[in-house]
């Protein structure tokens, strides 16, 4: 009888482990809600966790399932660091609101799909490289959690630190005009307008309809975004949240078939705090190669 009752305890521990496997594809994660998944790397020392009032000092990275990482803030000193309240994280998504759990000195890596990323935290589009509907890694340390005292002074130190960083971009450009025989005269409206390629085509006024076509890069050649002929971007100039405001300010000098090259200091980027995706850093002036498509004067007809 005890042999039998042992091989029947046995046989149920075997069948509960097969029914109890992992349903998702992540091994090594964990989830609550089979939509988020996330692996503690390493584990801090300290026991010091979040309460309200408190910000996370947070260096991360965004990175594809291969991962292929195309935005960090490692390795670029604590002004690039995110800072994350209290607050924040507990009305924010599951991985955010997973967050407060951590100890300071953790490391953990996140599986999240895009859209909750882009739409839902960074409240831009979905970067070209990539799909809605994907899944995306997101590597958090949290090198720090601060009272709001020690808060403000980091802040303080930061700010001092930007002077140093707005003064260096001015240099950059300059350094890049001169290099490139760019003279002040082919600046307007604080962005510099170098044509291309002329066109004869309608002029771009404010309520103009325009499709365009662009690349768009750093003073180093290095593209960090695009957007083909084939599927142009088409904004109504003058009333679009998609555009940075030196953009337009080019774009508006422009006609129907002209390709210009657009170069803008941060101030009419990104600026002070770099892109809502991290791709451009803080105080980085851009290059936009920009193609106009079509411009409609006039009400737009459907197809």
């Amino acid at each position: 009888m005890n042999r039998i009752c042992l091989f029947l305890l046995l046989l149920f521990i075997a069948g509960c482990s097969l029914f109890h496997k992992p349903t998702h594809p992540y091994k090594g994660f964990s989830t609550s809600d089979n939509i988020t998944y996330f692996k503690y790397c390493d584990m801090g020392t300290t026991h010091k966790k979040m309460g309200p009032g408190s910000v996370i000092q947070a260096v991360l990275s965004y990175s594809k399932m291969n991962d292929s990482v195309f935005i960090t803030t490692k390795d670029k000193g604590y002004p690039f660091s995110v800072f994350l309240t209290y607050n924040s994280l507990a009305n924010g998504s599951t991985y955010e609101r997973h967050l407060l759990k951590s100890n300071e000195g953790d490391s953990l890596i996140y599986i999240v799909p895009v859209d909750s990323v882009f739409q839902h935290i960074l409240h831009t589009p979905v970067p070209y490289f990539l799909y809605k509907g994907d899944m995306m890694k997101v590597n958090i340390r949290v090198s720090a959690i601060m009272d709001s005292s020690q808060y403000v002074v980091k802040a303080k130190a930061i700010r001092e630190y930007r002077k140093d960083m707005d003064m260096q971009e001015q240099l950059d450009l300059l350094r890049y005009a001169t290099a490139n025989n760019i003279p002040d005269s082919d600046k307007r409206h604080n962005v510099y307008i170098l044509p291309i390629t002329l066109g004869n085509g309608p002029e771009i006024k404010t309520g103009s309809f325009v499709s365009i076509a662009y690349q768009g890069s750093f003073l180093n050649g290095r593209m960090f975004d695009s957007v083909s002929a084939g599927s142009p971007m088409q904004f109504r100039c003058g009333d679009t949240a998609q555009m940075i405001p030196g953009l337009e300010t080019g774009i508006k000098m422009m006609r129907e078939g002209e390709k210009a090259k657009i170069i803008i200091p941060s101030q009419l980027a990104f600026g002070e705090n770099g892109s809502s995706t991290g791709i451009v850093p803080p105080y980085t002036s851009v290059i936009y190669e920009v193609t106009i498509i079509k411009v409609i004067n006039g009400p737009v007809t459907k197809n």
